[in-house]
């Protein structure tokens, strides 16, 4: 018969197998329990996004509906397209929107060369440095092979390391890049003033915006900025544009509004930017019509003004 005293080890031998089966138990639990926990987190916040990702689309569609609605209204319903913007907020989210008849703007394709060289000249480049660049864009969207005075053709890009020129029209603004001596500091400066939708040599001086208004020759910036102010005023209180006065005539376009129009979007929310977009749309016949959209671009990074 057993003594007493390996009974009693072997009960203390078992109560410590029961133990340790307890702990292991409790520390599946607590890993089981952290599972879901973690899980739990990961979905809430994924369902956040998501509520702020409809929120923010949300309001941008409502800022793009409000400026489609007022472009189709007679005299845009009293709202300037030449980047004149206006915002919305909905639930703590703000929208800025702002209209631009792509008239006012340069044509790459189509622009008066002297519109070039003003446009790269108010950017900051030498007189011979712009008036290169001018002859190159032109050199290449031409169809030929010939080289203009301080131009690039085939020979000078093979010189540079380069490919090029395409001999035809710009299909996207971003192949000025490709162009010989641009660089993506002056293409990032002349962007905003450039279009491929005007289909003119020259730009309709009452939705020009800044930048384009002083690549015109002979224009003071002080000039500028007041006409600038007395077209605005003017459109609001439904009086006649102001004269652009001392400027070549061949360099502007009537004021006759366009049907090609871009419309920037900046979302912002606890004031910081969370969604930026253009969209180009070209309107379909006369006011009250439809439109069509010619593309939409997300943009990076915060504006300095829309």
């Amino acid at each position: 018969m057993p003594s007493k005293p390996w009974n009693e080890a072997r009960r203390s031998g078992q109560r410590a197998v029961a133990l340790l089966g307890v702990l292991w138990v409790l520390v599946l639990l607590s890993l089981i329990a952290l599972n879901i926990s973690s899980t739990s987190r990961i979905e809430l916040k994924l369902a956040a996004n998501l509520l702020e990702a409809a929120s923010v689309r949300q309001t941008t569609d409502a800022g793009i509906n409000w400026a489609l609605w007022s472009l189709l209204q007679p005299n845009t319903a009293n709202w300037l397209a030449d980047g004149s913007q206006r915002s919305l907020e909905l639930d703590g989210v703000v929208v800025q929107v702002a209209i631009s008849d792509e008239q006012g703007k340069i044509d790459l394709n189509k622009a008066n060369p002297l519109l070039l060289e003003g446009l790269f000249l108010a950017a900051g480049v030498s007189q011979d440095e712009a008036l290169a660049l001018a002859d190159a864009v032109q050199d290449w969207r031409d169809t030929d092979e010939l080289r203009r005075l301080q131009g690039a053709e085939r020979e000078e890009y093979l010189a540079a390391g380069l490919s090029g020129p395409a001999n035809r029209p710009f299909e996207r603004l971003d192949e000025l890049l490709e162009v010989l001596g641009m660089t993506a500091q002056l293409y990032a400066q002349v962007k905003p003033a450039l279009t491929l939708y005007s289909g003119r040599a020259a730009v309709n001086p009452l939705v020009a915006p800044r930048q384009v208004l002083l690549a015109l020759p002979g224009v003071a910036e002080s000039s500028v900025d007041q006409y600038i102010e007395d077209r605005r005023s003017s459109y609001e209180q439904g009086l006649s544009p102001p004269p652009f006065t001392g400027i070549d005539p061949q360099l502007l376009a009537s004021n006759v509004p366009g049907i090609s129009y871009s419309i920037d979007t900046v979302v912002t929310k606890a004031n910081s930017v969370v969604s930026r977009q253009r969209m180009v749309i070209r309107r379909r016949g006369g006011i009250g019509s439809r439109y069509q959209i010619l593309s939409i671009t997300s943009l990076q990074g915060a504006p300095d003004e829309l």
